[in-house]
């Protein structure tokens, strides 16, 4: 089911990972349009050629691909080192008018000017805003990608970690 526009987030390859590897993904589908690229699924189907934990986790997530709303993005404002996909997303960010969730540091400082960002982690706090995960619920999630996505003196985790624990 497509909800309204105001409902949609558009995901880059490394939030939808985390998304996953924090066990949200399920729910996230059932709250928000998930909005994406193909370059980002051939990003998924690449990993999920290995039985790495990268692998098992997009192989998981293709599994719910029929359920994303998958956009082609023409690329007319380019951002000068980002790669080709984040491109696209950006400039699928810039003119939907969307928020990018993306756990990319480098990509989220250099297109925070022009668009609006948010880690994969904001959900969290969302979730619990809406009761449907407890504060320690949230805080094990971010645990658990600390030590699968190796985020050990994370920006993503320190921030969260902290927000999470007012």
């Amino acid at each position: 089911m497509v909800r309204d526009p105001k409902d949609s987030f558009i995901f880059d390859t490394s939030a939808l990972i985390s998304i996953e590897t924090a066990n949200i993904l399920e729910k996230l589908i059932e709250l928000f349009n998930i909005v994406t690229t193909e370059s980002v699924i051939k990003e998924l189907e690449d990993f999920s050629k290995f039985d790495d934990t990268y692998g098992i986790i997009s192989k998981r997530i293709l599994n719910h691909k029929n359920k994303f709303i998958i956009k082609k993005a023409v690329i007319s404002k380019k951002i000068q080192f980002i790669e080709n996909t984040d491109n696209e997303l950006f400039n699928l960010a810039l003119t939907e008018k969307l928020i990018l969730i993306t756990d990319d540091i480098k990509f989220s400082y250099h297109a925070n000017n022009h668009i609006e960002t948010y880690f994969s982690t904001f959900f969290l706090g969302l979730f619990i805003s809406l009761d449907i995960i407890s504060k320690e619920e949230a805080i094990n999630k971010l645990e658990r990608l600390r030590n699968l996505r190796n985020w050990q003196n994370n920006i993503i985790y320190s921030t969260t970690k902290k927000e999470l624990e007012e």
